[in-house]
């Protein structure tokens, strides 16, 4: 059996702030290893604060975040 590799971190540096990927505040996003990881912790959020997020894969660490959704297209 072939052992899987995983894919490189994306190394953060300081000075480097790529807005998909931090906060407003600039700590890095949450990152959700699968799009439905991501929608259900989406959901949960909707469902315990009424916060309407959507998902997308970062093109900075290639694994998937959530945000407003009127910023995703």
């Amino acid at each position: 059996m072939k052992a899987r590799r995983r894919r490189a971190r994306a190394t953060i540096h300081s000075s480097t702030r790529v807005s998909s990927h931090f906060t407003r505040e600039g700590s890095p996003k949450r990152s959700y290893r699968t799009e439905q990881e991501a929608k259900s912790a989406a959901q949960l959020a909707w469902t315990l604060n009424g916060a309407e997020l959507g998902v997308y894969r970062c093109e900075f660490c290639h694994q998937w975040h959530m945000g407003n959704s009127h910023r995703l297209d």
